[in-house]
Formats: C-alpha cells, sequence, structure tokens
C-alpha cells in the first residue's frame, strides 16, 4: 500500500470509525445482542456485523442509521446557514464519509446479503416442517 493510500485511510478513520459505531449501536437498539465491529486503518476496511434482523423496519434502520442521522446533521447544518470555509470544509468532508452509504449498506437494508437469505430460507423451509 502507497503511502498516500495509507494516510487516506487514516484521515477517512474518524469518519469511518463514527459510521460502522452508528451501525453498531442501532443493531444493538435493534436487538441484536452480539453485533461486533471492525475497523482496518491498513486494510482500507471496515464493518459492523450482526446476525440476521427479521424486521425489515429494523434491519433498515440498523444499515441506512449513519446515512439517515448524517442527512439530519447536514439538514440542521445547512438550515443554520452557517459557511463552510476553513476548519468546516474539513468537517463537511467528514461529515459527507460518515453519510454516504456503501453498496453493502444499501443491500443490507434491502436484505439482500447471503446471511440474511440464507437465514430466511432456512427459518421458512425449517417453520415448513422441509429440513
Amino acid at each position: 500500500m502507497g503511502a498516500l493510500t495509507t494516510a487516506a485511510c487514516v484521515l477517512a478513520l474518524p469518519a469511518t470509525l463514527a459510521h460502522e459505531l452508528t451501525h453498531y449501536g442501532a443493531a444493538r437498539l435493534a436487538g441484536t445482542d452480539d453485533a461486533q465491529i471492525a475497523v482496518e486503518v491498513t486494510g482500507a476496511g471496515a464493518v459492523a456485523a450482526w446476525r440476521p434482523i427479521d424486521s425489515r423496519p429494523l434491519r433498515a434502520f440498523a444499515f441506512l442509521a449513519p446515512t439517515v442521522f448524517g442527512a439530519l446533521l447536514t439538514a440542521l447544518w445547512l438550515a443554520a446557514g452557517v459557511s463552510v470555509d476553513g476548519w468546516r470544509l474539513i468537517m463537511a468532508l467528514g461529515l459527507a464519509i460518515y453519510t454516504v452509504p456503501s453498496g453493502a449498506d444499501i443491500e443490507g437494508a434491502l436484505g439482500r446479503q447471503t446471511p440474511q437469505r440464507e437465514t430466511h430460507e432456512t427459518d421458512t423451509d425449517t417453520s415448513r416442517g422441509v429440513s
């Protein structure tokens, strides 16, 4: 990994960590007691993981909580009429990194991730008595 990539990963760490911690907190609020979080600076990866959530609204909340919260913060900032210059520009960039959902966030909110489909199909088959 090049020095520029490493520097970008380190600079994005606060916003990325906040994003994943929001997922973690939302998953805990949604009733999962096994939520986990992992953030790698040098691997350019971050993940919050939990067992599948059956309730569609709670699942969407857990996966899109950073996007919703970040959009609310952005709306408040814009409504306040505060200019975006100097250090506020850096904060705006961090808020943008925090707010933008990843592809996995969107897939998870829609229930399209493999672990969710497999568990749902297994639960459905078991409830019908099919092994």
